[in-house]
């Protein structure tokens, strides 16, 4: 079955072989659309970076000068920049600095050890290292391993921070729209980590369906919880208020309390969290209406958000408008968005195609699936990535046709509504039967005494795999594992019911918000196999 977004607005046009459906009315690149918040809106804040405020016309000062002084240090079009940044001005300026010069951007995630930096740099080969000073030995460290000369490595207060010149606009070229900006290394939870390619099209296009969907608008303020060296931070954010005429707050430190703090004094209307971080925000009292009347749009994806904290959300902030965005990497973010009224009716979908998008549900053999059968999710739209650097090998298997094959296990209703049931990899094999994690994960935080769940297999003599299931209780609930598999067994088939279950105070997650399943796996397996013997 294949399902399309809304066509309003859109022209056909060719990407990655294949005719797909494009905004016409759009800047081409994140230069283009920096140059016209430069024309539109040059006076209003663009960047919120603790007590220093850049409004638009000096942000593109500030980029302008950053991609003359990267070109000095000998960096040409097509070479790597790699950083090691806190969420930060710096962080911006360099990546819209690299879209500039035509360099690529390389976000070496902060919450790594220097150890797994080494491969990021191995595998990008940078021209030049640039790091804050907090990370600064780290760096040096990693970059002597990959092979990197100490010259490549630099402090970034020596080459970017507080330069500015002239704002150029189309005296200087803009860039390809269909060029990469920035290479970004998935969590590698299951191997080495994808590089995959970010181009200026697929960014562009994933900005304007949240501006569309969420009616996003001037005056906007967002917090970025989210490392900037990752997509949903300057696609999902930083672009979008550059477009709309918003401003963006880089959140460094984050908590609970220091966020809604934010909210409050910096009236933030526009809220990305991970699902996990919602719970959280609703154990500070000072995180209601009419407190965060501004704040009117709470965004999140990756996983569910527990019924429980949905139903305090609609209690606590009633202005509040949910929106649940699906994607990958591969995607530049959203592929498919549940809004704010879908949510009642359309329970544990994550909604319909974004507008540019199409999806299809396939079987095993490619064959398209009809309503309600479950199979792996394909995407096709300008927001897909043109592949993973350095890997042309796993390109083709994962882009077909202009296809893209997310490896997700899903079946769309009859009205196009997209439901998340797996990661192929991580689809329990019970007997003859097939459990789909997220499908069980939904159904158990739908009960109100569990905030969070990870549900996964170990194997097993008798039936190949046993469903396992960690719980962490809401706050102030308890609950059993006999009460947690009566819960199973009275809404789902007997065969998903888990046969091992954990009720932990923690469930460990990665850099992104996703469960690291990997982890639990090995330490249940461990567990299990000690009994045993």
């Amino acid at each position: 079955m294949e399902v399309s977004g809304a066509t309003a607005g859109l022209v056909e046009e060719q990407w990655l072989g294949t005719t797909v459906r494009c905004y016409a009315d759009r800047p081409l690149t994140l230069i283009h659309a920096l140059d016209l918040a430069v024309t539109s809106h040059p006076d209003v804040p663009a960047v919120v970076d603790g007590d220093r405020t850049v409004s638009y016309a000096e942000l593109a000062e500030l980029v302008e000068a950053a991609a003359e002084r990267l070109t000095e240090e000998g960096l040409q079009p097509g070479d790597r920049l790699a950083v090691a940044f806190r969420n930060s001005l710096d962080a911006i300026v360099a990546i819209w600095a690299c879209a500039r010069g035509g360099f690529v951007f390389v976000g070496l995630p902060t919450r790594m050890q220097p150890a797994q930096w080494t491969y990021v740099l191995e595998h990008s080969g940078p021209t030049l290292v640039l790091g804050h000073e907090e990370f600064f030995e780290g760096l040096q460290a990693a970059a002597a391993d990959a092979g990197l000369g100490p010259e490549q490595v630099r402090l970034v207060d020596d080459v970017l921070t507080g330069k500015s010149t002239t704002w150029r606009g189309d005296a200087i070229a803009f860039p390809d729209q269909d060029t990469s900006y920035a290479t970004v290394y998935t969590s590698g939870t299951t191997g080495r980590p994808k590089a995959i390619a970010l181009i200026h099209r697929c960014t562009i296009h994933s900005a304007i369906a949240y501006i569309r969907l969420m009616g996003l608008s001037a005056g906007d303020r967002t917090a970025i919880t989210f490392p900037l060296y990752y997509v949903t931070g300057h696609v999902a954010q930083v672009t979008p208020m550059m477009l709309v005429g918003g401003t963006s707050y880089p959140v460094v430190d984050l908590s609970p309390s220091e966020l809604t703090r934010l909210c409050r004094e910096e009236q933030i209307s526009y809220l990305m969290v991970t699902p996990s971080f919602w719970p959280l925000l609703l154990r500070d009292p000072g995180f209601r209406w009419p407190e965060l009347a501004a704040t009117r749009i709470g965004a999140f994806g990756g996983s569910p958000v527990p019924l429980s904290a949905i139903t305090a959300l609609r209690e606590r902030m009633p202005q509040l408008r949910l929106y649940d965005a699906y994607g990958l990497s591969e995607t530049h973010s959203p592929a498919t968005i549940l809004l704010d009224h879908e949510f009642a009716r359309r329970p544990g979908s994550i909604g319909r195609p974004v507008p540019c998008c199409d999806v299809r549900i396939v079987d095993e053999d490619g064959q398209d699936l009809p309503v309600g059968e479950a199979g792996e999710l394909l995407i096709k739209g300008p927001n897909i990535t043109t592949g993973y650097v350095g890997d042309p090998e796993g390109t083709a298997k994962a882009i077909v046709d202009g296809w893209l094959h997310t490896g997700d296990f899903c079946k769309v209703d009859d009205e196009g509504f997209v439901y998340l049931l797996d990661r192929i990899k991580d689809v329990v094999l019970r007997g003859g039967f097939k459990v789909y994690s997220v499908e069980l994960e939904y159904l158990l935080v739908s009960h109100p005494a569990i905030e969070q769940a990870a549900v996964f297999g170990v194997p097993d003599p008798l039936a190949y795999e046993a469903v396992c299931a960690y719980v962490r209780p809401t706050a102030g609930a308890s609950i059993t594992a006999a009460e947690i598999r009566s819960f199973v067994r009275q809404n789902m088939a007997d065969y998903a019911v888990p046969r091992w279950v954990r009720i932990v105070e923690e469930i460990p997650r990665n850099r992104t918000g996703k469960i690291e399943k990997a982890l639990l796996r090995a330490q249940l397996t461990e567990e299990i196999e000690a009994r045993r013997t």
